[in-house]
């Protein structure tokens, strides 16, 4: 970071300038303007490294100066200086490239640091990406990391909203790594596994004699994250109770712990994380909307790994190194028919399922990963397996069937019938890139019945 760095400050409130040049003028050079125009002129004529832009001013707000920067193509990095609640303004400028926001009134220390980390530049993403061991070159997980890149840095609450299996954590922790906060705590908190009368004393801690056996203080999860990041693992079940609590602590960034008469003040940066989508389950009247707006000032969709064009074969052969360094196993490869058989695969589980299955066929396999060293399973039933004669598909059904009457043949037969075609054709949907015609083709029935069976 250079010493000459120049930062210009475009706020109609002078008393803004005061504390901005008091609290900067050590380390850099700072200039001032008082509206958005005077700041144009001030850009053209000093090319600062760095603007802090005032969202609410007169004549031309921050939003209409951000606009007019960036249809100049001028990208120099810009600060959001923002009064509380002016969340979804602050979404906007994000999204039009502002780099970060601080909402007034601002801390010293904090100003100072965003400015430092965004002056000397964060680690390269790719670096992150290694770090945590998240593998994958498709364009639906570039777009995935542009996001995480784009708003990593700020204190913006996101939601990550994906698949069992997507890699959801993983994701959190990477916008952990390349936030302002890289340097705090990452706590997550798996709200699935939970036991609801455990909720409280776990998220916010408990003080001595808040119970029967409360015969010390126990700090909860809010308390470990303080100044870091806090990541809500599958936040949608939580019951609305505690979504409530939780609204209120996001918002006033204070909580109570249990039988303390004080309130503590909190600093965190809220990560959320869901495999159901939650604007169904506000609808369904278990989930809180106005928790939903308070969580998803940005909303990232992780794509399922069936969708991952090309990231199967990249994963597989990862993760093949990973467990063959684990085991001491000699350098091992995939068959060409094994990684066929990964490939026309479903994947219902993911990223963590794919994980798992290589790693069994690690154990299994001497030098070459064959199609039998892999087993996988849908949620559905189906089996795919490896045999002599290629791939095959094996069906496996469930039926109970009463012994205390008689035994229905035809009945059952016609029911194992329609569930094995019902599979089928839901299997060759999501593993086969055919269209309905070529696909009715492939099962020898005609488009029309393959149209009504689809229905």
């Amino acid at each position: 970071m250079s010493s000459s760095s120049t930062i210009l400050v475009i706020d109609d409130e002078p008393a803004v300038h005061k504390i901005v040049a008091r609290l900067l003028k050590s380390e850099f050079s700072v200039y001032s303007a008082y509206s958005g125009l005077e700041g144009f002129k001030k850009v053209n004529l000093n090319s600062p490294d760095l603007i802090l832009l005032d969202l609410k001013m007169p004549q031309m707000s921050g939003i209409a100066v951000l606009k007019k920067l960036r249809e100049n193509n001028n990208n120099i990095p810009v600060i959001i200086l923002s009064a509380y609640g002016n969340v979804d303004s602050v979404v906007q400028a994000i999204k039009l490239g502002a780099v970060d926001y601080i909402e007034k009134p601002f801390e010293d220390k904090k100003l100072q640091q965003a400015i430092r980390i965004i002056l000397k530049g964060r680690q390269d993403i790719k670096e992150t990406s290694s770090e945590l061991g998240i593998a994958g070159k498709s364009s639906q997980i570039r777009k995935v990391w542009q996001l995480v890149k784009k708003y990593g840095p700020t204190d913006l609450p996101v939601l990550l909203q994906g698949e069992t299996g997507t890699g959801k954590e993983l994701f959190a922790r990477a916008l952990h790594e390349v936030s302002k906060r890289h340097q705090g705590p990452f706590v997550p908190i798996d709200c699935s596994t939970l036991p609801e009368s455990l909720v409280e004393s776990e998220i916010f801690g408990y003080e001595k004699g808040a119970f029967t056996d409360a015969n010390r203080n126990k700090p909860g999860r809010l308390e470990w994250a303080n100044g870091g990041t806090l990541l809500l693992d599958e936040i949608g079940n939580l019951s609305l109770k505690y979504q409530a609590k939780l609204l209120r602590v996001i918002q006033e960034q204070r909580y109570v712990p249990l039988g303390a008469r004080k309130t503590r003040n909190l600093d965190v940066r809220v990560v959320s994380a869901s495999n159901i989508d939650l604007r169904q389950a506000i609808q369904g009247g278990s989930f809180r909307e106005d928790l939903f707006y308070r969580i998803s000032g940005v909303i990232i969709q992780l794509p399922p790994l069936r969708e991952r064009e090309g990231d199967i074969k990249l994963l597989a052969r990862h993760f093949v190194e990973k467990y063959g360094k684990k085991y001491n196993k000699q350098p091992l490869v995939i068959s060409d028919e094994a990684m066929d058989l990964l490939l026309s695969y479903g994947w219902p589980g993911n990223v963590r399922e794919l994980e798992h299955i290589i790693a069994g066929a690690v154990i299994l396999a001497n030098q070459i990963i064959l199609p039998g060293h892999l087993s996988l399973y849908s949620s559905k039933g189906i089996s795919i397996s490896g045999g002599n004669g290629g791939r095959r598909v094996r069906l496996e059904l469930e039926f109970g069937c009463s012994v205390s009457k008689p035994i229905d043949l035809k009945k059952i037969k016609k029911k194992v019938a329609e569930e094995a075609e019902e599979q089928i054709i839901t299997q060759m949907k999501k593993r086969n890139s055919l269209n309905q015609i070529e696909m009715a083709k492939f099962l020898g029935i005609d488009p029309k019945t393959l149209r009504s069976k689809i229905k």
